[in-house]
């Protein structure tokens, strides 16, 4: 009766980081460059058996070395899915969608290098510059590593597909820019740190890329989540079902353990 238990239990807490990883996804369906994740399992009973060390280093067994119980499962991996979202036409000169395999927007974020496929940028005055930043505030990079800024209010902001950015001020003065952007080789390798934008681990490769053939920008234009919103709600009601089930299953087991202690007295 604890294995039951113990193993609804492990099951439950697991399957309960599953709900929110599918709520996350439906939470942000509207969220430009939205990045879904899929949560997968794996069975506690495989790998207890993948991991025995024999008889000889388990004193005291008495179930025979090759029969294990299981403990449930849990979660074995959530993984990024980075398919290319829907195109939305906005309009809107600051609005910039990437058009790629696993390329990604550099931002700068205190001392640190982030990285996102949300394209709706800003204007904002920091310490009496313009700068071009993301929806977080975080400023845009080029592909020298440093801040887009402006030295006036740009009249015309033209993007071409190739990222260079051509502001024009009021006199006719122009400015020009490379939006920097990368190509992350194992986006695995992504970390998820708010705001929707990522940081990368230590060590990983990224190569900054030429336009043309690796990428292309479309100014006027969001890229929305990848988040297929029948799918997570039907992910959504299965694994409720699920959870239903393994609450039942501990009640079950602590009803017969109850049974069990009154049928010993």
């Amino acid at each position: 009766m604890n294995i039951q238990m113990a193993t609804a239990s492990s099951s439950l807490s697991q399957t309960q980081k599953k709900i929110d990883t599918i709520a996350n996804n439906i939470a942000n369906v509207n969220t430009a460059g939205y990045k879904s994740r899929e949560a997968t399992f794996q069975n506690l009973l495989t790998q207890t058996y993948a991991n025995q060390t024999g008889e000889a280093t388990e004193p005291g067994r008495e179930t025979p070395e090759n029969l294990r119980v299981g403990f449930g499962s849990k979660i074995g991996l959530t993984t990024l899915r980075n398919e290319q979202g829907s195109a939305q036409e906005t309009g809107r000169d600051l609005d910039v969608m990437p058009e790629g395999e696993n390329v990604y927007f550099r931002t700068q974020n205190g001392d640190s290098i982030h990285y996102t496929r949300d394209g709706s940028f800003e204007l904002q005055n920091q310490n009496g510059t313009l700068s071009l930043v993301n929806s977080s505030g975080n400023p845009i990079l080029d592909t020298s590593g440093n801040a887009i800024t402006f030295n006036s209010d740009p009249a015309k902001l033209a993007i071409s597909d190739t990222g260079e950015i051509v502001a024009t001020d009021a006199t006719g003065n122009e400015q020009t820019y490379q939006l920097s952007i990368v190509k992350i080789n194992r986006p695995e390798a992504l970390t998820n740190v708010g705001g929707n934008e990522f940081s990368l681990q230590d060590n990983e490769q990224l190569e900054l890329v030429a336009p043309g053939e690796e990428f292309k920008t479309r100014q006027g234009f969001l890229e929305m989540s990848n988040v297929d919103l029948a799918n997570e709600t039907t992910e959504m009601i299965s694994t409720q079902r699920l959870l239903q089930f393994q609450s039942q299953a501990i009640k079950m087991a602590d009803e017969m353990m109850g049974l069990a202690n009154t049928i010993k007295r």
